[in-house]
Parts: C-alpha cells; structure tokens; sequence
C-alpha cells in the first residue's frame, strides 16, 4: 500500500512538467508475406510531402485523411533515411536509392508524385523486385523552444504503404501521428514521459520513434 502511494505522488509531481504525445496507429500485423511468392528485396519511394490549407491531409498513395500542418524542409530526406535504416536493419534488401532517384526522374517526378501506385509497379518492374514501399509526410513541424521549456512542441504525422509491385493492390499501411502535449493533459502515456525523461524532444526524435513503432508492425514473412 505504500508503495502505491510513493508511485501516486511522484505521478503528481509530474503532472505539471511531464510531457506526452498522442499517438495514432492505423494497424497491427494485419498479415504475413508468403515467401514463396514475395523475397525481401524492396524498392523505396522517397516519402512525398502532401501540404494542406487545413489541419487535415488526403495520402495521395491511398486516400485517407490524416493530421496535417506545417512540414520542414528536411522532412522528406529525413524520413525516407530513417525508413531505408529501419528496412535494412530488419533484414530486407534495399534498392540502392541513387538508382531509383534516377529512375524517378525517368518516369517524372510530378507524376510519379500524382500517381503514386503506378510510379510503384514501373520502379518494381525496372528493379524486378515485387515490395514497393512508399510514403507521404503530413506534417513536421520543429520544436520551438528547448527540451525544457517550449513556446510550440514538434510535431509529425505521416504514412507506410507496402505495395505489390505487380498489381499495385497496398498489402499493408499504417500512420503515425504524435504532438508532444504536457502529460497533464495526457497521462496514458506515462511510459513515453519516463522514456524521453520528461523532456521536449525534436521532430527527428519524434519521427524516430514513430518509423521504429511502424515498421515493428508490418507483416511478417512466412
């Protein structure tokens, strides 16, 4: 019982500097690869940024709606270094992304960027690879302040696809939308609070841990 209490009384120390993020995840493991018909070569897309004049946001690869605002110009290469990393540490073989860069400008850029899927099955069939991943940024927006102290918090909100290279059918998606808020506003999210040690963190952080938590929940390979 007392140690209860000692927890319940740290948690209100907390509350008026603690800050947390709301998250939003789109799916878990909604299927596996068969490995007699997919390899673990994969092509990936560059992320496009979708800017929007409101606070919501249509993907352009599937449709949805998603959180939107302002986007930093870094954004898209950040991103897209991150997946590649995350891809390669889990095992899958990544086209070189000079190659596809160049392929891109073959097919054209504003078009592979208005028709995403078709982009997709073009880059897969050149790379004879049959996984295409592609994304799209929503927002990334900077932390304005310190990690103690903030005048506006990050923020990110962006999309996966994994495509069929073939068909073009999304064999998987997901999104990923967190802005830092104090945990008094937000306490179900303690773990995130004690894990960032109760800091403001930066976009690239923030992006971080939102590609990892994504690319933890793709299918897996059977």
């Amino acid at each position: 019982m007392k140690r209860w209490k000692a927890i319940c009384v740290v948690l209100v120390l907390l509350l008026p500097v603690g800050f947390m993020g709301g998250c939003a995840n789109e799916s878990k493991k909604p299927m596996t690869l068969s490995s007699s018909v997919y390899s673990n070569k994969l092509v990936v897309i560059p992320f496009q940024a979708v800017s929007a004049k409101g606070s919501i946001a249509a993907c352009p690869i599937c449709g949805g709606n998603n959180p939107a605002g302002p986007i930093a110009p870094d954004a898209t290469g950040v991103l897209t270094d991150m997946l590649v990393t995350g891809l390669s540490r889990r095992g899958f073989v990544i086209v070189p992304m000079g190659e596809v860069d160049e392929a891109l400008l073959g097919i054209g850029e504003k078009k592979a960027a208005a028709y995403p899927i078709d982009a997709a099955k073009k880059l897969a069939k050149k790379f004879k690879a049959k996984l295409v991943m592609a994304g799209a940024v929503f927002e990334y927006r900077s932390r304005e302040g310190s990690s103690i102290g903030v005048e506006k918090p990050a923020a990110v909100s962006f999309s996966l696809h994994l495509i069929d290279g073939e068909t073009g059918r999304i064999l998987w998606k997901d999104r990923y939308y967190e802005a830092q808020k104090p945990l008094s506003e937000d306490i179900t999210n303690i773990g995130k609070f004690i894990k960032r040690s109760g800091k403001w963190v930066t976009a690239r952080r923030l992006a971080y841990d939102g590609m990892n938590t994504l690319l933890d929940n793709m299918p897996d390979f059977q």
